[in-house]
């Protein structure tokens, strides 16, 4: 298409969009204009109609209720006379077409008219709602929709008004009804016609029609569509939006609530009536518009062609210039407009052409002799891989003429262990790296070989798409072979160095055992110095400390128990005869008290030898030292069956006397507190923990609360009464001292009422 015909086109487009868009303006101004005019009419006509809805109903309602004021209350006990009252009212009969009746506070019928032949009424409406709410508020109503006097279909509207005594409490009820099957006061409503296709509906708050102009509609749901409207009309909006109706109508629909009954009105007006004139202005813009645009296509290619004549000049030109030379290169136009301007500035292109060419021309002269006067090969290598430029290194270096590299490639040149090398690099290349430099081997022309380097680049023409290599390689074969003598040497000096080294590491793989058991010994020397210092120490404080006990105790406690039992003793044998029993007793406990503190004194003083003196290291039979100490107990206490089990081989290394005082301790409280069990047991045995010797002493006896376990080595830390047992409380503190003498351990488990254990290690 040439430039008169775009031009022609161009402004064609813009008027073309120019007059559509003023057509839509004007059409969208008249559309909203029309639509505003056609909700402002309908909801003036739904508001008057409306309006007389209200004052039917109302009048209705207010008639009733004046014929109820005047209903004589003697006739509820009458039927005759109210159906007689009921027969007078004419005016009211016609206006409900169904029926009146009076009707009972009770709910009894009284009266009724216009009954049809073979119609039987219900005789009480306790149950109807219409009834109900009338009594409860005594207020006049008008009802939903009920089925109380025709049928079993609700297809009836009830208005009701209370009958009252002068007191004002309701008597009776005052019911009129109408059908909306028949003839009824609204409906002449529903011949209304809102345009020529449009109509009214009334309906109820459960989307019943109650009003319609077809008698098929009557007392059907409403659409879908409507459903909605209807329920935003109960709500308070009073408006105009699209629906469809039942029959699938598009309409514009108007909604209202009455002010009588939570009834909606609507009004139909069908979307096709309403926007016809909106159709015909459409139809009206459309044809002047297109008129208008065919004349303006016709004056604007008139125009254009006058316009553009000296273009087409120039573009004749232009074409026409390769076969020009000279000054027949240059043109000029006298019309003193931008063409002229712009054949000025075709000339002085002309002109900077020749001069560019010039340079050019030597630029390329300089790149010639560069390329083929180059130090490295050089090729320029399509994207099929075939050579389409050599300069005269690279056929020197592969022994080829450069007729002979035309139509080759790298694949005939490269040796086939090197061609992964050339694609990786070519797929580098392709994929945006600048360059790519690899060590490859050739096939010169007379079948030797030749280690190259070569580094490749990508050119991309104007629009990025790639458009051929450059490949630049140097002959490396002298430095490959230099490279390989120095492999050669590497080898032969990495296996010296392997085979000192294996000398190396078996001499201080002997050195690192040496000094690992050095180490080793060293360590556990120095441990045991500082632990015989630790022991040291500690046994010089306790021994301070018991020293000054024991001083303390013979020096201040034994002389003034001396005294008390010695006074005690002297008043029993000089004047026992003058004291009564109560002071005889006294001076017992005195002298029992005075014995007691003096074992436990005695029982400090050997707890304090246990820490001085020499520790002896000999073997120890504890099976043996177990039975000799029970077969004690069963002398002194012949009475006693308690069975004993004594394990075999119980044997260790310790002091005999120590550790024999440490089981009489043991076996004697398990001696002690089994004496109250018929079935008394106790057994002396050991067990292998951890690698380690724990012998045990168990007794089924009196046991102890493991809560109290930490106070049951300390001494005078007794866990039962000294009426129940006997003891001083320093048997347990006495046993684990020679369990710590000996460098061991000592612990129990126990049962209130079920026996302990005691495991020590020594």
């Amino acid at each position: 298409m040439n430039l008169k015909r775009k031009m022609t086109v161009a402004v064609s487009a813009l008027m073309v969009v120019f007059a559509s868009v003023m057509a839509c303006v004007i059409l969208g101004y008249f559309e909203r204009n029309l639509h505003q005019n056609i909700s402002a009419q309908q909801l003036s006509i739904i508001t008057y109609i409306a309006n007389e809805v209200d004052n039917t109903l109302l009048t209705a309602q207010r008639l009733l209720v004046a014929n109820a004021d005047s209903f004589p209350l003697g006739a509820l006990e009458s039927p005759d006379q109210a159906k007689q009252f009921l027969a007078s009212r004419t005016g009211l009969n016609k206006l409900f077409n169904d029926q009146m009746m009076v009707i009972a506070a009770s709910g009894d019928l009284v009266a009724a008219t216009n009954v049809a032949p073979g119609r039987r009424l219900q005789s009480n409406f306790t149950d109807e709602p219409f009834f109900q709410e009338t009594v409860k508020t005594g207020k006049p109503l008008i009802s939903d929709l009920t089925s109380c006097c025709d049928g079993h279909i609700p297809s009836e509207i009830v208005i009701t008004a209370p009958i009252r005594d002068r007191q004002g409490a309701v008597r009776g009820v005052m019911v009129g009804s109408f059908s909306l099957k028949k003839e009824n006061i609204l409906s002449r409503f529903s011949s209304m016609k809102i345009g020529r296709g449009g109509y009214l509906q009334l309906i109820s708050p459960d989307r019943t029609i109650l009003l319609h102009p077809s008698d098929a509609c009557l007392l059907r749901h409403v659409s879908p569509a409507l459903d909605n409207v209807v329920e935003d009309a109960l709500h308070g909006f009073i408006g105009t939006r699209e629906t469809v109706n039942n029959l699938g109508q598009s309409m514009l629909t108007t909604v209202r609530k009455l002010a009588a009954k939570d009834w909606v009105l609507a009004s139909n007006y069908p979307l096709a009536e309403a926007y016809e004139p909106i159709r015909k202005a459409r139809l009206f813009l459309g044809f002047t518009t297109a008129l208008g645009l065919v004349a303006v296509i016709v004056v604007m290619t008139i125009l254009m062609r006058r316009m553009t004549r000296p273009l087409t000049v120039f573009t004749r030109h232009i074409k026409e210039l390769p076969v020009k030379s000279g000054d027949a290169r240059f043109i000029a136009f006298e019309t003193g407009d931008e063409i002229a301007e712009l054949s000025a500035e075709f000339n002085d292109m002309v002109k900077c052409l020749d001069s560019r060419t010039d340079s050019l021309q030597e630029s390329e002269e300089r790149f010639r002799c560069t390329f083929e006067q180059a130090a490295v090969g050089i090729a320029h290598v399509g994207m099929d891989g075939r050579f389409t430029r050599v300069n005269h290194r690279f056929c020197e270096i592969l022994g080829y003429t450069d007729g002979e590299m035309d139509g080759m490639t790298f694949m005939d040149i490269t040796f086939p262990e090197d061609l992964e090398r050339y694609q990786t690099c070519r797929e580098h290349l392709l994929e945006g790296a600048g360059s790519c430099a690899t060590d490859n081997r050739y096939h010169r022309k007379d079948g030797s070989m030749v280690w190259v380097t070569q580094t490749g680049s990508l050119i991309h023409d104007q629009v990025g798409r790639p458009k051929y290599f450059i490949a630049v390689i140097e002959d490396i074969s002298a430095r490959k072979e230099a490279e390989d003598e120095i492999r050669r040497l590497n080898a032969e000096l990495e296996e010296r160095v392997i085979e000192r080294t294996a000398q190396l590491e078996t001499a201080n793989e002997s050195l690192r055992r040496e000094i690992v058991q050095r180490i080793q010994a060293q360590d556990e020397i120095c441990w045991l110095n500082d632990d015989l210092e630790r022991q040291k120490r500690a046994l010089e404080v306790a021994n301070r400390e018991l020293e000054a006990f024991s001083y303390s105790v013979s020096h201040d406690l034994q002389a003034p128990l001396r005294h008390i039992s010695g006074f005690g003793q002297v008043l029993v044998e000089d004047y026992g005869d003058l004291l009564d029993d109560e002071g005889r007793l006294l001076l017992q406990r005195m002298q029992g008290a005075t014995g007691r503190m003096g074992q436990l004194i005695d029982a400090l003083l050997n707890l304090s030898r246990l820490s001085r003196g020499q520790l002896k290291q000999e073997r120890v039979d504890i099976g043996m030292l177990a039975r000799e100490i029970i077969g004690e107990f069963r002398q002194a206490e012949p009475e006693r069956q308690v069975e004993i089990t004594v394990g075999i081989g119980l044997k260790t290394i310790g002091d005999g006397s120590l550790l024999r005082i440490a089981l009489e301790n043991l076996l004697g409280n398990a001696w002690k507190y089994t004496g109250k069990r018929k079935q008394a047991r106790i057994d002396v045995g050991a067990a292998i923990e951890e690698e380690r010797t724990v012998f045990f002493v168990r007794d089924n006896g009196a046991g102890f609360d493991m809560a109290y376990a930490e106070r049951l080595f300390g001494p005078f830390q007794r866990l039962h009464r000294q009426e129940e047992f006997e003891g001083t409380g320093v048997g347990l503190a006495t046993v684990q001292r020679i369990i710590h003498r000996h460098g061991g351990r000592i612990w129990a488990e126990s049962q209130l009422g079920k026996g302990a254990v005691f495991y020590f290690t020594l």
